[in-house]
């Protein structure tokens, strides 16, 4: 069997000769000559000193792939910089699905980064957030996901993802209180859970707290159910989306208020 190439993703989006003439389909003088040619529209590093090999940056592509489509045996080198001038090469949906197609899905840090960049950093120094603030943010998916099935009557469509980020929310609520990491079977967990809450604070859960983690248990013991779609109960099951929103609500106020009395008597 021929061996499988190695994919290399191209976290940097810096090209050399030889790949941007591959994502162009040109040859390597081609791509020579047009970095010569319309050096005015690109990079530093697309004509570098002797002795520096070419570099090419995601918006130097760009400007190839636009003169890309007026290249002919015999161009109008003018009337292609007359486009480029006026910024052409950012009007093109061809280009620009070239673009994202060639642009990983998560890139290193922009050199020239500021406030009106949106998006998100993470990896190296960058945490993502611990075992509570992440059961925070899938919380805060389902509410949303909720809002969204609410104004776009896609309750049906948006269920299964929507309960599955609750339940694993709730399940990870739980563990950043027990301090536990392989289990995902909510009732252990519970059971878990109010051996902390009677051993610290001698105090145990309300019904209706209980209720939540157990309708979660019955329903998708293992956190596959709703992740995968399969489907537990034998007998049919009502939601109300929006009735599930406010206890989520109630559930995490609860787990916050657990995490804050916990601070105090560790204090």
């Amino acid at each position: 069997m021929p061996e499988k190439r190695k994919v290399m993703i191209n976290y940097f989006m810096k090209y050399g000769v030889l790949e941007t003439a591959r994502l162009l389909e040109v040859d390597r003088d081609t791509i020579k000559k047009w970095a010569y040619i319309f050096s005015n529209y690109l990079s530093s590093e697309a004509n570098p000193e002797k002795g520096k090999p070419r570099r090419f940056t995601i918006n130097d592509v760009r400007v190839f792939a636009y003169v890309l489509m007026y290249w002919e045996d015999d161009p109008d080198i003018e009337y292609i910089k007359i486009g480029l001038n006026s910024n052409s090469q950012f009007e093109d949906e061809s280009i620009d699905n070239l673009i994202t197609s060639i642009t990983p899905l998560f890139r290193a840090m922009p050199e020239d980064i500021d406030e009106t960049w949106s998006g998100v950093v993470f990896g190296g120094e960058f945490e993502l957030g611990d075992i509570f603030s992440t059961a925070d943010s899938f919380k805060l998916a389902g509410d949303k996901l909720v809002e969204i099935a609410h104004k776009s009557h896609e309750e049906q469509e948006l269920f299964q993802p929507a309960i599955y980020n609750y339940r694993h929310a709730t399940e990870l609520y739980i563990k950043s209180i027990t301090g536990e990491e392989i289990n995902h079977n909510l009732h252990d967990l519970l059971i878990k859970l109010k051996v902390v809450l009677k051993n610290e604070f001698n105090a145990s859960p309300p019904e209706w707290f209980e209720n939540i983690i157990e309708a979660f248990h019955y329903s998708d013991p293992n956190g596959e159910a709703f992740r995968y779609g399969i489907t537990v109960p034998k007998e049919e099951l009502y939601a109300d989306m929006h009735q599930i929103k406010v206890l989520m609500n109630w559930l995490s106020a609860s787990f916050k208020k657990i995490k804050v009395e916990r601070l105090k008597t560790n204090y």
